[in-house]
């Protein structure tokens, strides 16, 4: 779970999902504002994407827009921007450090999406 908190031009909260197994993309979404996530105890068996059903994520990687947009135009490391405190991440954080380089390829993928707009 990408959560984008409110600052600078932004006013809202932007929850997304992105369902990974196994290094396959099993589902995304952009949460609604009322749509709710729960975080998956460790060792949770992944929960696909089913209408009307709790959204369950293994972590939640969440910042301030500022931030995010430091991301997006590759001005900040993702995970550097974790270690300085820009971004929390909950779940288990020595998974996610024994796996940096994907967790980097992962928010990373992002800078890619064509014809994207900052608020």
């Amino acid at each position: 779970m990408f959560v984008v908190e409110p600052s600078g031009n932004l006013d809202h909260e932007i929850k997304m999902f992105l369902g990974l197994l196994k290094g396959d993309c099993t589902g995304g979404k952009i949460l609604t504002p009322d749509e709710e996530y729960e975080v998956l105890k460790p060792g949770s068996p992944p929960r696909p994407l089913k209408e009307g059903e709790k959204i369950g994520a293994e972590f939640v990687f969440s910042g301030t827009y500022d931030n995010w947009v430091k991301v997006l135009n590759k001005e900040l490391d993702p995970i550097q921007g974790l270690m300085a405190g820009k971004f929390k991440l909950v779940g288990n954080m020595a998974k996610v450090m024994r796996a940096t380089k994907a967790a980097q390829e992962l928010v990373n993928s992002t800078t890619v999406i064509e014809g994207a707009e900052f608020y």
